[in-house]
């Protein structure tokens, strides 16, 4: 099954839940497919979307179709160390740091940690240590949100 032809499955579903699609993961095991659906709100989304959701999606034959009778649905947020999975959704996050492994060794290594400066159309820069450099996103294996954790708990007053 196409990406394509799942999205047009799943995100009425999730519209309705007033939500919207972050990304889709299909996890072939050697018993299991595991289909993992990422969601998220302008909002903020807790367990009772998710919860709302997965139901929701239980009801659509058109899954089972494609799938088989023998799958896991997954549904979750993306979480404060999100996955991105479209370019576009990078560009809300320019000057945080990220953590990616490319498809191809670049500079002798695939995993890089940086602050992301900028986002065009199909490539994105990011200042690692050492110097400024350019991936294109079709070239990321994945690439995640990499927050800090330290900064994040003074924020909200956690650790006094």
């Amino acid at each position: 099954m196409y990406k394509e032809e799942i999205e047009k499955i799943i995100i009425p579903v999730i519209s309705r839940n007033n939500c919207f699609l972050w990304g889709t993961e299909i996890l072939r095991g050697k018993k299991i497919t595991t289909f993992r659906i990422f969601i998220d709100s302008d909002g903020g989304v807790d367990i009772n979307d998710c919860e709302n959701i997965s139901k929701d999606l239980n009801y659509e034959p058109s899954l089972d179709l494609n799938f088989g009778d023998d799958y896991v649905l997954e549904v979750s947020t993306p979480g404060i160390d999100r996955k991105f999975f479209d370019i576009e959704q990078l560009k809300d996050y320019i000057g945080e740091d990220l953590s990616l492994k490319s498809k191809k060794i670049l500079e002798g290594k695939r995993n890089f940690t940086g602050t992301l400066l900028e986002c065009g159309l199909n490539t994105f820069s990011l200042r690692t240590k050492d110097k400024i450099i350019e991936f294109n996103f079709d070239d990321i294996d994945f690439c995640k949100l990499k927050p800090n954790f330290n900064e994040l708990m003074k924020e909200k007053n956690y650790a006094k």
